[in-house]
This record gives structure tokens, sequence and C-alpha cells, in this order.
């Protein structure tokens, strides 16, 4: 497997809380699978816990599970001054070693392409699988890849996207990016500017993971896809969809995944 080469971009906690701190498109939609499954979630790759603690405090049981001892250490102080209890874990997701089995487990916003082969998606597909509970759900949420964004060069920058810091500040992020078709590694140069002034810069790498193929992925491992979406408002996937959610759960249990009904705690 292929050693993850992603620690560096998650040493500034506090950064990159301040990064995402306006996001939060998906936690409506994580939050009503939680409430559908009930406890206990673990949130694999749960960075600072900007999923995690709105799970815990709608009173779920809740597990985070991350690489990052930064990222944790941060998520176990915010967890901390709001009261919560959760169990903190400094872990790998190929070989996550948990002593229960889970209702719920899901990889949100595309953390799960930081594994980069095969081999390292199978290794944590089957890990996820065997720490989920005969009827419970595991949700893997990842981009859609979009041929004209792979065709771009890193003679094209262009703005990313720009977000507020605690002071008040604006910062642009330009990137720019390349594609690795041999490998399927979308490769991303991030630049971070204020006033015109270079902060920092960011080297990303991205697995590609295409429809059929992450059907084939979790079958391969012993997940059948129940449902999968375009988006987390739960439209159909399309070609174009601009994200890959995939509702999964252990094979012949399909029936329990695919229910509107609200599983009892």
């Amino acid at each position: 497997m292929t050693p993850p080469d992603c620690l560096d971009l998650y040493e500034d906690a506090e950064f990159y809380d301040a990064e995402f701190a306006a996001r939060d498109a998906e936690i409506p939609f994580f939050r009503e699978y939680a409430r559908r499954f009930g406890s206990p979630v673990l949130e694999v790759a749960c960075g600072t816990g900007r999923l995690t603690l709105p799970i815990a405090r709608d009173g779920h049981e809740v597990t985070g599970l991350d690489l990052s001892r930064p990222m944790l250490d941060l998520a176990r102080r915010k967890a901390a001054a709001a009261g919560l209890r959760i169990e903190w874990l400094e872990q790998d997701c190929r070989e996550m070693h948990l002593r229960r089995k889970f209702a719920f487990i899901f990889s949100a916003t595309n953390a799960m392409q930081h594994l980069l082969d095969v081999d390292s998606l199978c290794s944590f597909l089957r890990s996820a699988r065997h720490a989920l509970r005969a009827d419970g759900c595991l949700i893997l949420d990842i981009f859609n890849p979009n041929l004209t964004k792979l065709a771009r060069t890193t003679a094209t920058r262009y703005l990313h996207k720009t977000f507020a810091t605690p002071d008040g500040s604006t910062i642009l992020v330009e990137a720019a990016s390349s594609y690795h078709a041999a490998a399927q590694v979308l490769h991303f140069d991030l630049f971070y500017l204020r006033d015109g002034t270079l902060l920092r810069t960011k080297s990303v790498n991205m697995r590609c993971c295409f429809p059929a193929e992450m059907l084939a992925l979790c079958k391969l491992n012993g997940l059948e896809v129940a449902r999968r979406f375009g988006d987390y408002d739960e439209s159909d996937f399309h070609s174009d969809s601009p994200k890959q959610i995939l509702i999964c759960c252990r094979a012949s249990t399909r029936s329990r995944v695919t229910s509107s009904r609200p599983a009892s705690p």
C-alpha cells in the first residue's frame, strides 16, 4: 500500500478550522443519517470534528477517527469546551482497531480520496465493513471526476475559493492542477493569498474514483451499494453530478438501509 502523503496538510489545525468554518452544506445530511440509524456512530477522517460535534450534540454516541494528531488535539479541545463526550482515535483507516460495531459509519467530503492506490482503498473498505453492524449503514462521500477539470494543466492557475479568517480578513485560494491518468491521481498546488501576499502553499494528491469503479470496489470488499446520490440534497446520481454519495450496507441487508423509516437508537 502507498503510505499516506497528506499529513502535512493538516499540521495547522487552527488554520484548517478557519478555512472550512463556513462550510456547512453537508452537515444536515449526515445528521439525518445518524438520526435514521442511531448510535454508535463512527466518523472516519473526522479532522477537527466539524461533522462529529454536531452529531454528538444531537445526543448520539460518537467516535471520531483520524490519522492526524494535531487535528484530533483540536477536536478534543472543542469537544471539551462544548461539554461533549466523544471518543477520539488516532488510527489509520486502512487498519482500524475498534472495540465494537457501529450502526452508522461515514467518511465525508472526499477524505477517502487521500488513499492513492487500490490496495489502500480495499483495505479501508474491508476495515469499515468489519466495523459495521449487520444492520448498519456506511456512507462514502467523494467527488465525481469531471473530465473538463481533469484536462487542466499546471500552466492554468484559477481562483479556487475565498474564505474569511477570524480577524475578518479575506484569503483567496488559487489553484493549479494536473491529472496523472496512469495512477488516477489529481494533483493540486494551492496558493493562499491575502491582499496579494502569498501566505502559504499546499500540495494535494487526490485519487479519482470513477463511478463504475466505486461500485466494483464496494462489491469486491463485501459491500452492497443500496442507494447512490449526486449531492447532499439526495438527488439521483448522474454523470454530471458533483458528488458520488454511496449508501452502503453489508450483503443481504439492503432493505434495512433503503428504508425511509427512522431507526431506533
